[in-house]
């Protein structure tokens, strides 16, 4: 465990132990969102992967709510039917 400190402009520096143990380099990707109180950083490589972890927090509201991907469909196909 680290303690990170936020600067002016709201950066935060990495600290190398867990940069090593990520394998994160200059220009790596981190998708950053929080829970509550917590933020989360996932190292995400691609774009797919980017959409992939996106989509993710979007099916666990889904679920919370009660959505099926079947009223999924079904919208989108009433979506486009109504054109």
């Amino acid at each position: 465990m680290e303690v990170l400190t936020v600067d002016a402009n709201g950066h935060v520096a990495i600290p190398k132990s867990i940069r090593d143990k990520m394998d994160l380099k200059p220009g790596g990707k981190l998708v950053v969102y929080n829970r509550g109180d917590l933020l989360v950083c996932k190292k995400v490589e691609g774009e797919a992967s980017i959409l992939q972890v996106l989509a993710q927090s979007t099916r666990e509201k889904l679920k919370q709510v009660g959505i099926s991907r079947d009223d999924v469909q079904d919208a989108i196909s009433w979506a486009r039917d109504g054109r």
